[in-house]
């Protein structure tokens, strides 16, 4: 390898108030420091061999450039063992090999397989153009999504907002689609809702639409709800419904394989007792054995049920 060799004169100069020229070299006789010039400093920047000269050590310094060939590497060794490499734009700090120990890039500090900020400040990872990737996780601005082809991030522990009654899960605009809860676990405001895992309630603009069986609770005593018409003329009036069944005879069902069955009719019944023998306001018409309707009579006595 090529090189140049340096001769320089004496200088009576006092080193450390002398402006060394910027690339110039110079030798304090007396220490035997090398110093090297920028054309500002005084004294220069003090150089010394260090590793048995396989490495440069800089020292008394506020500002200095290292510039390596490309595809060349830099490697920095400390003292315990952490060593820094610079290869392209890569830097890596590996401060493994000594126990306890953690490295240092400007604010940051890398200490074994943790990173972290001064205690007043934030860790932030900015990537310019692109996304940041944490196992599998992309962070891009305030979206994060999965990397892979897993179905969704899995959260382990508790989701909490961090002020009551502040944020909202979803907006007007962006809508969750299914929300799956397990039996006991809606508090709304105080009043909870919970589910045996069976049965539907639909709510829409006309009104919620209960399963069959439904209950309304007052205080300790629970009651159903009655049932009303379906007609126009019953639409406000308490109903029975009641299911008919009806065989040709080939087959012989019992009292319960029948009401396991779904009737054949389903007939509603005045909920209410009146004086009249037919209830005829569901639009229903009954017709006796001679051929004549059986039609509403009023009468004076008590009527004990009603068609």
């Amino acid at each position: 390898m090529a090189f140049r060799k340096l001769v320089g004169s004496y200088k009576d100069y006092t080193l450390s108030s002398h402006i060394i020229e910027k690339g110039y070299l110079a030798v304090d006789v007396d220490t035997g420091s090398l110093r090297i010039g920028d054309g500002v400093t005084a004294g220069g920047t003090a150089v010394a061999g260090g590793g048995g000269g396989s490495g440069l050590k800089f020292g008394d310094t506020t500002s200095s450039t290292i510039s390596i060939s490309d595809g060349g590497v830099l490697n920095l060794i400390g003292t315990g063992g952490v060593t820094a490499t610079v290869s392209g734009d890569t830097l890596t700090i590996d401060g493994s090999g000594v126990s306890g120990s953690s490295s240092s890039l400007g604010d940051l500090t890398a200490t074994g397989s943790t990173l972290s900020s001064p205690s007043n400040a934030d860790l932030t990872l900015n990537s310019s153009g692109g996304n940041v990737v944490i196992e599998g996780i992309r962070v891009a601005g305030t979206v994060i999504s999965t990397e892979d082809s897993s179905s969704g991030i899995e959260i382990a522990g508790n989701l909490i907002p961090s002020q009551d009654g502040v944020y909202q899960l979803g907006s007007s605009s962006r809508r969750w689609q299914t929300v799956y809860l397990s039996a006991e676990t809606i508090d709304l405001g105080g009043a909870t809702i919970s589910s045996d895992g069976t049965g539907t309630i639909e709510i829409a603009a006309t009104g919620a639409t209960l399963p069959t069986g439904s209950k309304v609770k007052s205080g300790d005593t629970t009651q159903g709800i009655q049932l009303q018409g379906k007609t126009s003329a019953t639409a406000n009036r308490p109903i029975q419904l009641v299911n008919l069944y009806t065989s040709d005879g080939s087959t012989t069902f019992t009292d319960a394989q029948l009401l396991a069955k779904t009737g054949d009719l389903e007939l509603e019944f005045n909920g209410t007792v009146e004086e009249v023998p037919v209830f005829t306001e569901a639009g229903q018409s009954f017709t006796l054995e001679n051929g004549s309707a059986l039609s509403t009579q009023y009468t004076s006595s008590i009527t004990l049920f009603q068609f």
